[in-house]
């Protein structure tokens, strides 16, 4: 503004210096007088670089400011998900001790050692995914395949478990530990039964856009729990801040007293 106003106080005096009068036309004339002064086109090129290199050092420091609180962000969803995840730890470990405490009970020293082992696995697999939000949907798998172990050893024949995969697994990654409450849900809820065989069934589907899992397994008319435990809520928590509304977590009875739970996630989320 103050500039505009020195440029045009600068024209009335050149006219006036001129013809010692202000109109239109000599208004027009010093004018002209001025803008091709070599003192003025050197202002005009100073200014310009200023006004250019102003808008790159503002534009540097916006750039600058929104990576900045993309990042604030980013770490700030990072520690409500490790606080999600460690939440789960002391539930599953507390859970699967219970198991061995089972079998040590029923004088199963072979199988409670042998327990113990694919506990010790399973901790190894918890504290080197501690930092990784994401990983190999294989290696997820192997963390079910353990703790299945574990739970076949502690209800027998009572359990009898289903895995069917198919699909690039290698290729899709997932939250780690986020189906072990899925599956513990279902083995809880059908060892209750008074039925000596519980079928668990889970399926495993991965395509190039999205990965299916499927878990079916029997209740009871009385089991009026399912779905609700602390690692189904903390599960659907870390879901919703990982995918926020690009996956599906449905419970739903269906026939024949069974008991359905699906999930489908999106291929390509690159989350660390």
């Amino acid at each position: 503004m103050l500039f505009f106003l020195y440029w045009f106080l600068t024209i009335i005096e050149v006219a006036l210096i001129k013809h010692g009068a202000v109109n239109l036309e000599i208004i027009n004339e010093a004018f002209e007088r001025l803008l091709l002064s070599p003192l003025h086109i050197d202002f005009l090129i100073y200014l310009s670089v200023f006004c250019t290199g102003y808008a790159i050092t503002y534009y540097t420091r916006a750039k600058q400011h929104a990576i900045k609180n993309d990042l604030l962000a980013k770490q700030l969803l990072e520690i409500e998900l490790q606080s999600l995840r460690s939440q789960l730890n002391p539930h599953f470990l507390f859970n699967t001790l219970n198991t061995v405490a089972s079998l040590i009970r029923l004088d199963e020293k072979s199988k409670a050692v042998k327990a113990l082992s694919e506990l010790s696995q399973m901790l190894r697999k918890v504290l080197e995914n501690q930092n990784h939000q994401l990983i190999p949907l294989p290696q997820e798998i192997e963390f079910i395949e353990s703790y299945l172990t574990i739970q076949k050893m502690r209800f027998e024949d009572k359990l009898l478990t289903t895995v069917n995969l198919s699909g690039n697994l290698h290729d899709c990654q997932i939250p780690f530990m986020l189906l072990q409450p899925l599956v513990e849900n279902a083995v809880q809820h059908g060892c209750q039964l008074e039925s000596n065989q519980n079928k668990l069934t889970l399926k495993i589907a991965c395509d190039d856009k999205q990965l299916s899992v499927t878990l079916i397994n029997k209740i009871s008319q009385t089991d009026e729990h399912q779905g609700f435990g602390i690692g189904i809520t903390n599960c659907r928590q870390r879901l919703d801040k990982i995918y926020q509304q690009r996956y599906t977590l449905s419970l739903n009875e269906i026939e024949n007293d069974y008991f359905e739970t699906r999930l489908t996630l999106p291929i390509g989320v690159h989350y660390d």
